[in-house]
């Protein structure tokens, strides 16, 4: 009997250590769960703040970028080359020029915009080409060294000659002249 009641003191106290036991391990189990889940939202945070910088440092170096470039882009904005072409104002150009310089017989014919073929990857931006084919009577060489000189420095676009034929069909008439022209822009790409 004395071994019995020994017994049933030693089951109270046993069954609330096992209780505290439980709760303990409970206790601590939860704990680890929080801090794992504390430690992945901390690594969450700072991914998304390694982000947020790598966003920061792009867009001090976007506007650096800007600062250094924005003038030359405006100068070329205003000059012609960026932008859509000039088709009146060549027009105009052309017709100005050669009154200006005496030429007779003078014809010229615009062609359409198009792709530069070679396309270049030029980002949102695409190289455009404007082909003139020209002809005209001109006095002599130096009138069409003039014309070309003339042509260049107009700021509608840069202009090139991607071809010419000079043709003299006696010593008494005026140098026959077929040219091939092209104007270059660049013109925002078109979006499909």
């Amino acid at each position: 009997m004395k071994q019995s009641l020994w017994i049933r003191q030693l089951l109270l106290p046993a069954a609330i250590f096992l209780l505290v036991l439980i709760v303990s391990i409970s206790w601590l189990y939860q704990r680890l769960v929080m801090v794992e889940s504390v430690q992945q939202q901390g690594q969450q945070v700072q991914a998304a703040l390694t982000e947020a910088n790598q966003k920061i440092n792009q867009s001090v170096q976007d506007k650096q970028w800007a600062g250094q470039y924005l003038k030359a882009y405006t100068q070329l904005q205003r000059s012609g080359f960026v932008g859509d072409d000039q088709r009146l104002t060549w027009y105009q150009t052309l017709v100005a020029t050669s009154s200006r310089l005496k030429l007779s017989d003078v014809s010229f014919d615009i062609a359409p915009q198009q792709l530069n073929s070679p396309a270049l990857p030029s980002g949102t931006l695409q190289l455009m080409v404007t082909p003139v084919h020209f002809t005209a009577e001109i006095p002599h060489e130096g009138v069409f060294a003039q014309l070309l000189e003339d042509l260049r420095v107009q700021e509608h676009g840069i202009f090139t000659v991607s071809e010419c034929t000079l043709t003299l069909a006696s010593e008494s008439l005026p140098l026959q002249t077929h040219c091939l022209f092209e104007w270059h822009t660049l013109t925002p790409e078109a979006k499909s």
